[in-house]
């Protein structure tokens, strides 16, 4: 039977290097489609393109000994089939010149010859007339790798016999001055020297300066340059004045000539008339350096010339910018706020003559009664000399005018408040004394404080100090703040007429303690008979100011603090005898028929303490509870739990709660837990005491 495999019937010659599917790469039309073949290679890591496309397998998928063909694992890298064209270029020599086997770098699967390389991808890219030099021009030497970069590298020869100018000891940075594109035609920009170029230095040739054939460390100073112009210029004559040879203060690099000198940059800036003043005004002398900047020192004439004022005979200070300006001499003006006597008011407006006709005007008096004293020594109302009024004049007037003057009262001891700032100046000083008036009330209002009868001050031997209770607005309607005493007013106290208290007429030394007017309360309360109980007077500890009835009384503040069912009982409860005081605090003192009636279990028979709030609470007798889990046989937890119902249970002699039974619950008949469970235990027997013996918790 004819299989329908290929390999049926057509030799493997890849012998079985490629597999058993022939269809891979092979169809039934032609066994040689090379166009399916390409296809099927393109599937693979290495597809087939340019050359490769028509190259046969054999000269790709050969071993290297030639037995046999390698198609899986071949390599991709050109080289592995390349190794000989690499070896035998020579042109450049590859191998010589340490190329990389990448040969992708420079060839393509077209062909191998016709190669280019992009040095743009190296350290240095080609510009200028670079890109058109054959790569002989720059590697004859066959050296390829770690070529110097440096323009002076391949252009030394160049730099030795450049001649205009001599380039030795210029520095061998040739980009600085060349351009890749060609090595004549140079250009220096001087702008990156310390001496940028400028004005007329711009169009200079570089032999004006540097024909003695110095480039480097020529001085920077314009008179390095410029020395004979400095010493020829006679207007002003710069050597003869000693200017300085830092030509820039007023020449510019344009020319030499129509120099410019700014005075604002000295001592002494010219402003107002020295602005258009020429420099022979202030400097025919020839003297520039030095010369003094006060003004008097070219105004000396001016200055002893004036005679209104006459500067000289007064004493004037030489310091003219004190009145004159520099736009001119006449017209000057002096500030007299400037001097320790500023004109306010009608000062303003007076004339320098009105104060200073004697012709000083240093060293003048500034107190008022230099020039007002006739004006004080007039003034009668009031009477300024007689009162002894000090003369310190602006107390009461200003510079505006002498009359209508005015005194602030709050500027003494007695600042006026009230009805006094209405009063009139004779009010007070009628008698002509303003100098010492005594301050306290009383000593105008003696005759009211002695006239007052509700409440009488005089007889009641009130304090003087009228502030206390009135104020400045009016004697009657005085007021007085309780709270400032020793006896505040709270509660009812508030609304009480001062008669309530003091019909008797006492106001000083009152006693403040309640019952010194509430004694007739206290002895008549008999809910409870105060008296009778010997409550103390401090009334204050039930009552309030308010009201003597509705006292309650805070029980917490004793020795019994009153807690649960106690806080609820009447008083009578506990003190029908009438008894407050020393109150015996135990519970059986209230509760001995509570604790002898009780029968269960029997409180008085079974010798229990008196001591009830070891299982009783306040809140009621019954329903007491006995913590029989802590120093006793655990009943509330453990085994026991829950297995009994009341103490007689166990507790079999209610008049002796110390005789107690096992048996009742673990009769003899229960083997199991009984003589049966403890077989052969030393000592056991079947008795309550010595149950408790080995089980003292209740435990096995």
């Amino acid at each position: 039977k004819v299989s329908a495999t290929c390999a049926s019937c057509h030799q493997d010659v890849h012998q079985g290097a490629l597999g058993v599917d022939c269809a891979q790469c092979h169809n039934a039309k032609a066994f040689t489609d090379r166009a399916q073949f390409i296809q099927r290679h393109a599937e693979s890591r290495f597809p087939l393109r340019a050359a490769h496309r028509t190259v046969e397998c054999a000269q790709c998928h050969t071993s290297r000994s030639g037995a046999a063909s390698v198609f899986r694992g071949a390599p991709t890298d050109c080289v592995s089939c390349h190794r000989g064209d690499f070896e035998r270029t020579t042109n450049p020599k590859h191998t010589g010149a340490k190329f990389s086997a990448t040969c992708t770098n420079c060839h393509t699967e077209v062909t191998w010859r016709g190669a280019t390389f992009d040095h743009n991808t190296t350290t240095f890219p080609l510009t200028g007339a670079h890109q058109a030099a054959s790569c002989q021009n720059c590697h004859a030497d066959g050296v390829f790798a770690g070529k110097a970069t440096t323009c002076i590298g391949c252009h030394q020869t160049n730099f030795q016999q450049a001649a205009k100018p001599p380039h030795r000891g210029f520095p061998t940075d040739c980009a600085s001055c060349h351009t890749t594109a060609t090595w004549s035609g140079a250009q220096f920009d001087h702008n990156r020297t310390a001496f940028p170029l400028t004005g007329a230095h711009r169009a200079v040739q570089c032999e004006q300066c540097h024909r003695d054939g110095v480039y480097k460390g020529k001085p920077l100073a314009c008179v390095g340059c410029h020395q004979p112009d400095y010493n020829a210029t006679k207007n002003p004559a710069h050597q003869a004045a000693g200017f300085p040879t830092t030509c820039t203060t007023c020449h510019t690099t344009t020319t030499w000539t129509g120099a410019q000198f700014s005075h604002n940059t000295t001592a002494f800036p010219l402003t107002g008339g020295h602005q258009a003043g020429a420099c022979s005004s202030c400097h025919a002398d020839g003297v520039y350096k030095g010369k003094p900047t006060a003004c008097v020192a070219c105004h000396q004439p001016d200055y002893n010339g004036t005679k209104n004022p006459a500067h000289q005979a007064a004493g004037f200070p030489t310091t003219c910018t004190t009145c004159h300006t520099v736009a001119t001499w006449t017209g000057a003006t002096f500030d007299h706020n400037t001097t320790a006597f500023p004109l306010t008011g009608a000062h303003r407006a007076a004339t320098c003559a009105s104060c200073h006709a004697d012709g000083v005007y240093k060293g003048k008096p500034t107190a008022c009664v230099a020039c007002h004293l006739t004006n004080f020594n007039g003034t009668t109302t009031p009477n300024h000399k007689t009162a002894g009024f000090p003369t310190t004049c602006t107390t009461c007037h200003t510079t505006t005018t002498w009359t209508g003057a005015t005194f602030d009262h709050n500027t003494t001891a007695f600042p006026l408040t009230g009805a006094h700032r209405a009063a009139t100046c004779a009010s007070c000083h009628a008698d002509g004394v303003y100098k010492g008036k005594p301050t306290a009330c009383v000593a105008c209002h003696q005759t009211d404080f002695n006239n007052t009868m509700s409440p009488n001050h005089k007889a009641a031997g009130y304090s003087t100090t009228c502030t206390t209770c009135h104020t400045t607005t009016t004697w009657t309607g005085a007021t007085f703040d309780h709270n400032t005493t020793a006896f505040p007013l709270t509660g009812a106290h508030k609304a009480t007429a001062c008669a309530g208290c003091h019909a008797d007429g006492v106001y000083k030394g009152k006693p403040i303690a309640c019952v010194a007017c509430h004694l007739t309360n206290f002895n008549g309360t008999t809910s409870p008979n105060h008296k009778a109980a010997g409550f103390p007077t401090t009334c204050a500890t039930c009552h309030t100011t308010t009201t003597w009835t509705g006292a309650t009384f805070d029980h917490n503040t004793t020795a019994f603090p009153l807690t649960g069912a106690h806080k609820a009982t009447a008083c009578a409860g506990c003190h029908a005898d009438g008894v407050y005081k020393g109150k015996p605090t135990a519970c059986v003192a209230c509760h001995l028929t509570n604790f002898n009636g009780t029968t269960s279990p029997n409180h008085k028979a079974a010798g229990f303490p008196t001591s009830c709030t070891t299982c009783h609470s306040t809140t009621q007798w019954l329903g007491a509870t006995f913590n029989h889990d802590g120093p006793y046989f655990p009943i509330y937890s453990g085994t026991h739990q829950g297995r009994w119902s009341s103490c007689a249970d166990c507790h079999t002699n209610p008049a002796n709660y110390a005789v107690f039974t096992c048996l009742s619950c673990h009769p003899h008949s229960d083997k199991a837990k009984t003589d049966g469970n403890h077989a052969g235990r030393a000592g056991y027997s079947y008795t309550s005491t010595a149950c408790y013996s080995c089980h003292p918790r209740g435990t096995h």
